[in-house]
């Protein structure tokens, strides 16, 4: 500590302190605001104003906290009565507030032959005639007060005095210090916890309406005589963005040696965003035309369409899928035909048999260097009474787990709903085998008869 006289004047210098010609700054009065101190009696203040009464042996020790209008103590020892109850003074009264605007420690010894306090009231009102005021400092070195010891006698303040007044201040200052961390970490939690709101808010709107929209690019099932057909999508449980799974089913015109030709899709575009949704519904709709346009071929001829548009043109997606065709022919009987390009095979069910999952697929869609000469087509006849299922791969996918575990799932749950309503099948399918990871589609379709 180094310290100059003159006049009876000491100033200690070294107390980290940020000059403040300001009283009304408003950094310092908003560290005043957040240390949530007034005129009340404070615990924790009140026990370093009775560490300076003692330590220096003085009649009145204050922790004084300065406004724009007074200054208040919320700690203080040895104040008479009437200022006991008030604690609080105006301005005109204050000698720390010099300390707060110079930012330094201010020793007087006696104050009516100083020329910076000699005209101050307090002098004559309370009876103030020795000072020794440190600077109390915020993290950022805003003065918010001063520690101070009062006499009513001039003293000539002796420097181990002066040390451990500065010592007190130092701890008081950490004490205060303490009191704002806590206010600016409660305030940080708060701003947390309301951008945390705020954010679960706009992911959910965000969440909803994307669902939402991939639900609309699903396509209603159409009726069609001879086949009893029920669809379920399922987003996933536990991620906010939605994904590329879909469905669809189409009627064709009848082509020569059929009565009905039905097409149907099912696919997972690789990816789980929106982008990956909207892609779903240009594939949805790239492969409807792609069959319409070549209604009598086979499904790997719709597949092949599709996956040349969808490189030229766009939108350049990839994924798996399968395309499957119903047909009944003019005698009546029902076959399947198919093509898989890497994804979960169709599962037939003919009535009192075993569920089957039909053929191994090709390459995924999109890549078109891992493509053999030509996509395969499977054929398969379906008796009346059969089930045909759909599906994506979220229905027997789980992490950690071999997919033939999921597949045999899928299997034994079809072998004990098989003759259940088709309704209701696809819905009851992904609650009880999906384990919400993926999205999920499943597709069902009686074939030859209600149920």
């Amino acid at each position: 500590m180094s310290t100059s006289r003159a006049a009876g004047t000491a100033v200690v210098d070294g107390l980290g302190a940020l000059g403040c010609s300001d009283l009304a700054d408003p950094a310092r009065l908003e560290a005043l605001a957040d240390a949530g101190l007034s005129a009340a009696p404070d615990p924790d203040m009140e026990l370093f104003a009775g560490r300076v009464r003692r330590w220096l042996g003085v009649p009145i020790g204050l922790v004084t906290l300065v406004t724009p209008e007074e200054q208040v103590f919320p700690g203080a020892a040895g104040l008479p009565p009437d200022l006991t109850e008030r604690r609080r003074t105006p301005l005109t009264h204050s000698f720390c507030k010099h300390v707060v605007m110079t930012a330094q420690p201010l020793v007087v010894e006696d104050a009516r032959e100083h020329e910076l306090v000699a005209d101050n009231p307090a002098i004559t009102d309370l009876g103030v005639i020795a000072y020794a005021g440190m600077p109390l400092t915020d993290g950022a070195g805003n003065v918010l007060g001063s520690l101070c010891a009062v006499d009513v006698v001039p003293r000539r303040w002796d420097p181990g005095q002066l040390d451990a007044l500065e010592d007190l201040a130092r701890m008081c200052s950490v004490a205060l210090r303490l009191r704002l961390a806590t206010v600016d970490a409660d305030r940080e939690r708060r701003r947390r916890d309301e951008l945390d709101v705020r954010l679960r808010e706009q992911l959910q709107h965000r969440t909803t309406v994307n669902h939402v929209l991939q639900r609309a690019m699903l396509s209603t099932l159409p009726r069609i005589e001879g086949l009893t057909m029920s669809a379920h999508y399922a987003p996933a449980d536990s991620r906010e963005d939605v994904g590329g799974d879909w469905y669809d089913v189409t009627r064709l015109p009848a082509t020569s040696g059929t009565t009905t030709d039905v097409v149907l899709s099912v696919g997972d575009i690789a990816g789980h965003s929106l982008s990956a949704a909207t892609e779903m519904g240009q594939v949805r709709s790239m492969l409807r035309q792609a069959a319409w346009d070549r209604r009598g071929e086979p499904p790997s001829v719709v597949v092949a369409a599709f996956e040349d548009a969808n490189a030229a043109v766009g939108p350049r997606a990839r994924g798996t899928l399968v395309v499957a065709h119903l047909r009944r022919e003019s005698d009546g009987t029902w076959s399947m035909a198919w093509s898989n390009a890497g994804h979960p095979p169709p599962v037939l069910v003919v009535p009192g048999g075993f569920p089957e999952a039909l053929g191994a697929p090709d390459p995924m869609f999109g890549f078109p260097h891992l493509l053999p000469s030509h996509r395969v087509d499977e054929c398969v006849a379906v008796p009346a009474g059969s089930l045909v299922v759909l599906h994506t791969d979220g229905l027997i996918e789980r992490r950690g787990e071999d997919l033939d575990v999921g597949s045999a799932r899928l299997l034994d749950a079809l072998h004990r709903m098989c003759d259940d309503d088709v309704a209701t099948m696809p819905e009851r399918l992904v609650a009880e085998l999906s384990p919400g990871e993926d999205d999920v589609v499943a597709l069902a379709v009686r074939v030859g008869g209600a149920g």
